[in-house]
């Protein structure tokens, strides 16, 4: 209301370079008799429809930051579905298909990492346990030392 006061009386002061300020003011306090009475009615509901479109727009990318922020945690989080008239639905839905891949790659990586640490204290095992060889090991082609040509 402070803006649209401030507009109209700024808009009125130019419209109308040769009249005092406070004839200016004055009209346009004649005129809020008018308009004053609709704000003060319709003022609410906009203010309503304004919070309930940014809460449409806004609440499922917080709720979707909220999982994510769990799945980058390690926690496996659930899985997103908006209220019904919320905007964003293809978004819930893109974002539990990858939500579901992610946990199935973590859970594979998990097994791999477990099948390789086995494996390996497997060798370990094998290797404490053999004796050790008389012979030296076999030295790969290529590794020799460089001894330098006379001059």
């Amino acid at each position: 209301m402070t803006y649209f006061t401030v507009i109209q009386f700024f808009t009125a002061s130019l419209n109308h370079p040769g009249t005092v300020l406070s004839e200016v003011f004055f009209s346009l306090a004649d005129e809020a008799i008018y308009w004053v009475p609709g704000f003060l009615l319709l003022g609410p509901l906009m203010v309503y429809d304004m919070l309930r479109i940014t809460n449409r727009v806004a609440g499922p990318i917080f709720v979707m930051r909220r999982e994510m922020r769990k799945l980058i945690h390690g926690e496996s989080g659930r899985n997103l579905k908006f209220r019904n008239d919320d905007y964003w639905d293809s978004l819930a839905a893109d974002f539990n298909q990858i939500r579901q891949e992610l946990i199935r790659l973590r859970e594979e990586n998990q097994e791999l990492r477990s099948a390789a640490d086995s494996e390996a204290s497997a060798s370990v095992a094998t290797r404490e346990a053999s004796p050790p060889s008389d012979r030296p090991a076999p030295r790969r082609r290529g590794t020799e030392p460089i001894v330098p040509a006379s001059i």
